[in-house]
């Protein structure tokens, strides 16, 4: 596992979470996903009673100045909070993000994210170089050390998986910039697919926790069946 320094860890350490040792909590999808499309169906397993379709949507902040851009998750986890409980939720993020880098490598200039000068074209030597550093280390500062555990391999992505409490579902979003693609309780009651190439999410569940995602004004759900279609992001 990544030291305690890192800073996936110390984010997940903050929200009462941990990377997983292995991808055993999340063996039971490889049954019930197993086909990559833009549907419900491909975002979250069969044998949910009912599904709904969440948007994406940042929510505007002092007019157009500011976005939250997951207020939407905020609210979901209000709505799923009472049959949550305190039950541990686990969650897959996409292996494929950029901004990890492997074992061994130097975070500021490790493949996936770089350092861009868009300077003065009259910049010294030294001027580049001190920015260079400079952007270097906030690389070092913000980017998460890939996991040192076997990924759940679904058919054509993987994801790397921590436990934690129903709140540190968003524990990642601001290194990775993304909520993780899958996410499920304990008892598996309920389901949230975030798929990296939709604008939407998908949740299954029981018919009263759908119903109650479709009445919050916050969301803006849409009521949906496994062949409904998300909205690509292209």
């Amino acid at each position: 596992m990544p030291s305690m320094d890192d800073p996936g860890v110390r984010a997940l350490r903050q929200a009462g979470a941990t990377w997983d040792d292995d991808a055993e909590a999340g063996a039971w999808l490889r049954d019930r996903l197993t086909e990559l499309n833009a549907s419900v169906s491909g975002a979250v397993p069969d044998g949910y009673e009912a599904y709904a379709v969440v948007p994406l949507s940042p929510q505007l902040v002092d007019g157009d100045e500011e976005y939250a851009p997951h207020a939407w998750l905020d609210a979901l986890l209000d709505v799923l909070a009472p049959v949550t409980g305190d039950q541990p939720v686990h969650c897959g993020t996409w292996e494929g993000w950029g901004a990890f880098y492997d074992v061994g490598e130097d975070p500021g200039t490790a493949p996936g994210m770089g350092i861009m000068f868009a300077g003065d074209e009259d910049a010294t030597p030294e001027e580049i170089e001190r920015v260079t550093a400079e952007g270097r280390a906030h690389l070092a500062r913000v980017r998460p050390q890939r996991p040192d555990a076997g990924p759940l391999a679904l058919p054509d992505r993987r994801y790397y998986l921590w436990t934690g409490p129903l709140r540190s579902v968003g524990a990642l979003n601001e290194l990775l910039s993304d909520p993780p693609t899958l996410v499920w309780p304990e008892d598996r009651s309920w389901f949230l697919g975030v798929p990296i190439y939709t604008l939407e999410a998908a949740l299954g569940g029981p018919k009263g926790l759908v119903d109650a995602v479709l009445a919050d004004p916050r969301l803006g759900a849409r009521r949906a069946d496994r062949s409904t279609e998300l909205d690509i992001d292209d």
